[in-house]
């Protein structure tokens, strides 16, 4: 026994050590809606490619769309749900999916002690039956389920030993289902910057704070303060009630302090519907779902709509072929896309507005020209609002037939044929007077992707005394064909999109051709409760590089029984070690590097139209990935626990960003990098009485990511944000550490002060911070009382450092409240040495009226100060949902209603960070590089709604 405990462990571990896998495939984009359990949108879920660094985050609507092949193994996480791994497969491609994230929730305990000592005894089984006593559902000699309430009658011959079942008839179950959402989307005060409502427009004249209005071109609110101010009373074009002065005792009107508050409360409505007709032969489905919202301003509307029908026969019927397939279309519009960074050209030019400036009272004056409070300079919202023509409007076509054949007890065939039209048009359009385009700039930009599947699956099953083998052997061609158009114009008649003096347009078509092989054994050992797998997979493509051979092999084992460990139900290890490889999409659609050619002031005018594509230069990403995890269910106290830990460690060769070249940016495999780092999650299922249930979950992550190699000879490679401030790969560094402008600082790492008592600004950009959070937790909270459900869920992280644009930009305009607590400091005495090496001490005074503007302590060091001083703790805390249902209708009712709930929910509801003013999942233009960024972006959005769920 021992010998052979012995011979066992070793046998694991050396297989733990040796194991490594691959995955790989054609390319596509997978588009979809993520939804809870009770069918509530998720919005900031995680999504990542399994082994890379490619994610994406879902919008407020759960919406989200990832570049993606076939093969890889997609990785849903969000705090307080289960992380679901979704293998993208050749019928996924192309479609709009919804997946249900599961949350988290521990097993129930035993109630029955004949079962749980049944389960004691149990023996190794290749199939299961559900309990009679627990199951609504019977089996019939076909194999398939039936309802045993459409029995119509028993006749028992005694003498045959044999019982005749009757039935109504026809057989057929029809299903009807509403679900209904409608809710309020508002943005709370306190997750907005802080803005001062005390001192005007102006900037220092003959040593006072002086007003200077929209017509000087002063874009400073630094002026005097309001309550030293009073209206004139004189026809003024830039404020109904005249012009501001002095305050004296004519007894002319005092200056207001105007509300530019730019968001709204608006309604959104979720609606779906669908019909299913069941046999035990057949299924035939259809399902619509419609969503409409007005945007956070109450300007525009989007809608998304979808029908889908789909036709199965069950798995377990008696036929020699199965069929799934399904027809689906779906389109969504939204009429205010954040294209060319226009969210964030919106808020910026909001949050600038001077509080004695009215953007209300109009955007257009006399002359046809805009009215803001500083037409050179800045825009006023209401006028980027109703002189756009800003639209996205995505339609998808997917049809697709799945077969499955018998070949015989152990073997079978699979068959899957699909092909999907993806059409993308993004319309973008601002009228000549506008900031930033100033002669007028619209551009029409179309992706058309063709996408054809087909794949043959052929799979055979040995089952052995003591041991299992599986073998499954795969080919899959695919076809993808992308038509690109883009049109700019500009240079257009006063306030239209028509005449346009200039444009341009910009054609592409490009198309792939892929064959992947892939062969997978798998041995089973039955009394060891092991699994052992080995692959091999070969791509090959028309377009960059092929690979022949990816061997792999995968392990994982349940030492529960071996151990004999009292109260564990289940003790499992697996590991693997990956070696696979990516391909680089067609279209780049990551345009995070649209914006590194600027400065953060020239963001108005930002045109992410440097488009990228794949080039036959461009070679494979390779990927090498390890991991191990640990899974424990075991029994406390008669309270079920589950435990898992997963360490990984990812190194990603020659990993493609783009690069600049010359005056334009090029594709180029650039750098190697590696992630590594260990996810726990810990559940826990308390049962009190009075039909009352807790079950709370915990989830602890941490990762780091290190640069190992860049190509050529390129110290540095920003990825995201300007030229002044951006995300980079260095050798040595984490991957996307923060480089921006930074305080001089001498050999001891002191501060060297000018002459004027002011801090010196470093020659060179240097690291200033790493967005990489210290640890991330996940709290899940789910508590059951009758037929009440309570869950909420709380998202904390603990550092990772995020530049603070926002804040920086509005402290050299003047309007934020820092700005206005710290202008009237005088004697401050900045530590540091001069530059003799001795200790500073010049004190200086932060906004002296008798200095100019330009010796402003905040003025002084440009529109984006110091990128060191924007650093922040990017920490927060986080209500994210909260969800009260109650099912109207009770479990074991049995009549024409099945299903009838009834719930209100909150998102964002209480939000906690070190800074004020963005969401702490959003990233700089959206873009997917650009979090840890932060500059004018979407703040975070809060919803209560009403939920109601039917079934017939």
């Amino acid at each position: 026994m021992k010998n052979s405990l012995l011979f066992k462990c070793i046998t694991i571990t050396v297989l733990m050590l040796l194991c490594y896998s691959t995955v790989f495939s054609q390319d596509g984009t997978l588009t979809g809606v993520l939804a809870d359990n009770e069918g509530l949108p998720l919005p900031g879920v995680n999504i990542m490619i399994k082994g890379t660094n490619v994610g994406v985050q879902t919008d407020f609507d759960g919406n989200y769309s990832i570049n993606c092949n076939v093969g890889d193994v997609l990785v849903f996480s969000y705090v307080g749900f289960s992380s679901k791994e979704v293998i993208v497969t050749a019928e996924l491609l192309g479609q709009i999916e919804t997946i249900a994230m599961t949350k988290k929730e521990a097993v129930l305990p035993m109630q029955s002690t004949a079962y749980s000592d049944a389960i004691q005894k149990k023996t190794n089984t290749r199939f299961n039956i559900p309990s009679f006593n627990e199951s609504k559902y019977t089996f019939n000699q076909r194999g398939s389920y039936f309802q045993y309430n459409r029995i119509k009658g028993i006749d028992i011959e005694k003498e045959n030993n044999k019982v005749d079942l009757t039935y109504f008839s026809p057989d057929i179950f029809y299903e009807v289902g509403w679900n209904s959402t409608t809710s309020l989307q508002f943005v709370k005060q306190n997750n907005l910057p802080n803005l001062q409502r005390t001192f005007s427009q102006g900037q220092p004249f003959n040593a006072e704070s002086t007003f200077f209005g929209p017509e000087s071109g002063v874009v400073f609110s630094y002026g005097p303060r309001l309550n030293s101010l009073q209206f004139d009373g004189i026809a003024y074009p830039f404020d109904q009630n005249g012009r501001l002065i002095p305050l004296s005792d004519t007894g002319g009107e005092k200056a207001n302090d105007y509300d530019n508050s730019i968001f709204k409360t608006i309604t959104k409505t979720s609606n779906s519907v669908f019909f299913n007709i069941t046999t035990d032969k057949n299924f035939y489905g259809v399902t619509y779902r419609d969503k409409r919202n007005k945007d956070i301003f109450n300007t525009e509307r989007s809608r998304f709509q979808e029908i889908e029908l789909r036709y199965n026969n069950p798995k377990n019927s008696d036929k020699k072929v199965t069929w799934d397939t399904f027809i689906k279309y779906a389109k969504r519009i939204d009429n205010q896309p954040n294209l060319n960074g226009f969210l964030n050209t919106l808020l910026l030019n909001t949050w600038a507005t001077p509080v004695s400036f009215e953007n209300q009272q109009g955007s257009r004056l006399i002359t046809d020209t805009q009215r803001s409070f500083s037409p050179e300079h800045f825009n006023n919202p209401l006028w980027l609002l109703k002189n756009n023509r800003n639209r996205s409007v995505n339609s998808m076509f997917s049809a697709s037939i799945q077969n499955g054949f018998k070949l015989g007890e152990d073997t079978s065939l699979y068959t899957n044929i699909n092909h999907s039209y993806v059409s993308n048009k993004q319309s973008f359009g601002l009228i000549p007077g506008t900031v930033g385009y100033n002669d007028g700039f619209s551009s029409d930009k179309a992706f058309d992707t063709n996408t054809f599947n087909a794949e043959t699956t052929f799979k055979l099953n040995q089952y052995l005394d003591e041991s299992d083998i599986d073998f499954t052997s795969k080919a899959s061609y695919s076809y993808k064909g992308l038509r690109y158009n883009l049109s700019e114009r500009s240079g257009f008649d006063p306030f239209s999109f028509q005449n346009p003096t200039d444009s341009n347009i910009t054609t592409q078509k490009l198309t792939r051709n892929t064959l992947q092989l892939f062969n997978i054994i798998s041995y089973t050992i039955s009394d060891w409760d092991t699994t052992i797998k080995l692959s091999n997979t070969s791509y090959v493509s028309s377009v960059q590089n092929n690979k022949w051979f990816l061997p792999s092999i995968a392990l994982e084992t349940d030492l529960a029984d071996l151990f004999d460990m009292n109260g564990v139900g289940e003790f499992k290890i697996s590991t693997s070690a990956d070696f696979s490889v990516k391909d680089t999409p067609l279209y780049y659609n990551n345009q995070s590097h649209n914006s590194l050619n600027i400065t953060p002031l020239q963001s108005q005018g930002l045109i992410a139209n440097n488009d990228l594509f794949v080039s036959d230069a461009l070679q494979l990403e390779e990927k090498i990935s390890y991991s191990i995890t640990t899974q424990i269910r075991a029994d406390a106290f008669n309270k079920p626990i589950n435990f898992g830990l997963t360490y990984y460690n990812n190194t990603i060769d020659e990993s493609v960003f783009p690069v600049l070249e010359g005056e334009g940016f090029q594709l180029q495999n650039i750098a190697d990098i590696r992630t590594y780092g260990f996810e726990a999650n810990l559940e826990v299922f308390v049962n009190t009485y009075n039909d009352f249930s807790y079950a709370p979950g915990i989830v602890f992550s941490l990762y780091r990511n290190k640069v190992l190699k860049i190509q050529g000879n390129q110290e540095r490679i920003p990825i995201a944000g300007f030229t002044t401030i951006s995300k980079n790969l260095i050798k040595g560094q984490p991957a996307g550490v923060l480089v921006g402008t930074a305080y001089q600082r001498d050999a001891q790492d002191n501060v060297i002060i000018d002459d004027n008592g002011f801090p010196l600004i470093a020659q060179d950009l240097q690291v200033i911070g790493d967005p990489t959070p210290d640890f991330a937790i996940g709290f899940s909270n789910q508590f059951n009382w009758k037929r009440f459900k309570l869950n909420f869920l709380i998202d904390f992280q603990k550092g990772g450092d995020v530049w603070n644009g926002t804040q920086s930009a509005l402290n050299y305009l003047g309007t934020s409240q820092q700005s206005a607590e710290e202008r009237e400091i005088t004697g401050f005495l900045f530590e540091g040495v001069n530059q003799l090496g001795q200790p500073n001490t010049i004190t200086v005074d932060f906004a002296n009226p008798s200095n100019t503007i330009t010796e402003n302590r905040f003025v002084r060091y440009g529109f984006e100060g110091v990128g060191e001083e924007g650093i922040v703790d990017g920490s927060y805390l986080n209500l994210k949902s909260i969800n009260l249902s109650y099912s109207i209708k009770k479990p074991d009712d049995r009549d024409f209603i099945r299903e009838f709930d009834i719930g209100v929910y909150g998102n964002n509801l209480f939000t906690y960070s070190r800074f004020r003013g963005a969401s702490p999942y959003s990233s700089l233009f959206d873009h997917t590089s650009g979090q840890g960024l932060q500059f004018f972006n979407t703040p975070i959005v809060s919803e209560i709604g009403i939920q109601i769920k039917i079934k017939l």
